[in-house]
């Protein structure tokens, strides 16, 4: 265990080395802006019962050093710090995955296939390893759990799920930050991180109560429009799954109606919106089910086992209030 997790460490240097050397020829990416992320993050929050949300307080409430934030030291504003820190870890590319998409029949060879190794889909499957991994140490399970929380949030947008082919831009346009636009929006790519105008992508810190009011206000909008839906516990889900449906939203919607250089129609800008909140929902449902799972399925680590005149005795870690089934051969 001690060899996996030092190789787990020297992967993950080298990794940072890498993305901080290129981190100037990333895009600019901001998802859903500090406001939809923490709309994501408080529906996430609102479905975890109490033994999940111990958990993950516990995980928030980690020193991270140099980049501990007192701006987003719970939950819900988290869901902000992957942002915040992105230049200075050099995260940038893994807040989305370029999957191409032909907007004028323009071959899409331009753009890797399969995509570039570093993204938001790999970035996702990296984080649920990392806390799934018990011998992993406090500050890599509490960053993982903070870089979850808000890439759960990325893949929800269309837009950090797609990349638009043309003839003017042949190897894509950096998920419609290159589409250009009038009016209250200067490029595709922003229209969608405000979610057609329900979120507002730079909402101003410290986070006041006027901030957590407009949020809560948006969730409840989101819930009432998408309940919450009653599930059993299930295998940890394929985020690539979720990047393609992503894709789809930008081919059939997020694409569709919209030219560019031109001002956003209002029947545009409204059906952005809607698809904003199903998606904000959709992405709160799926980080509270996912971390359910990652903190409920797993059998808790066995702190000893022995057997002390002729009775066979068993130690583990429990938590209050929850049924442990022992099996026995």
């Amino acid at each position: 265990a001690s060899q996996k997790a030092i190789f787990i460490m020297m992967k993950s240097i080298r990794f940072l080395a890498y993305l901080c050397a290129f981190a100037c020829l990333t895009r600019t990416v901001l998802g859903w802006g500090a406001e939809g992320h923490m709309v994501v993050a408080q529906l996430a929050y609102n479905h975890l019962d109490d033994a999940v949300k111990a958990k993950c307080d516990s995980l928030i409430a980690v020193n991270l050093g140099t980049y501990t934030s007192n701006s987003t030291s719970n939950f819900v504003t988290a869901a902000c710090w992957a942002d915040d820190f992105k230049s200075q870890l050099g995260t940038g590319v893994n807040h989305y995955i370029d999957l191409p998409l032909s907007l004028d029949g323009t071959s899409t060879n331009g753009v890797p296939n399969p995509p570039e190794p570093n993204n938001v889909v790999t970035a996702i499957n990296q984080c649920i390893a990392t806390l799934q991994d018990p011998t992993q140490s406090l500050v890599n399970q509490a960053m993982s759990l903070r870089y979850l929380i808000h890439f759960v949030g990325d893949i929800e947008q269309p837009l950090h799920c797609s990349t638009g082919v043309s003839a003017a831009h042949p190897n894509g346009d950096a998920g419609g930050n290159d589409f250009n636009l009038t009016g209250a929006w200067s490029e595709l790519h922003a229209l969608w991180d405000g979610g057609g105008g329900f979120v507002n992508a730079s909402i101003s810190r410290p986070f006041t109560a006027t901030s957590y009011a407009i949020i809560t206000s948006k969730v409840a909008t989101a819930e009432a429009a998408y309940p919450y839906p009653v599930t059993t516990i299930g295998p940890i889900p394929d985020p690539m799954s979720w990047a393609q449906e992503g894709w789809g939203l930008a081919k059939t919607v997020a694409y569709v109606g919209i030219t560019n250089g031109t001002t956003p129609t209002v029947s545009y800008t409204n059906t952005a919106q809607n698809t904003t909140i199903q998606r904000m929902a959709i992405g709160g449902q799926r980080l509270a089910k996912l971390l359910t799972n990652i903190y409920v399925t797993n059998a808790p680590p066995l702190i000893s086992a022995a057997i002390t005149t002729n009775n066979f005795g068993l130690t583990w870690g429990t938590v209050t209030g929850r049924i442990y089934r022992v099996q026995w051969k």
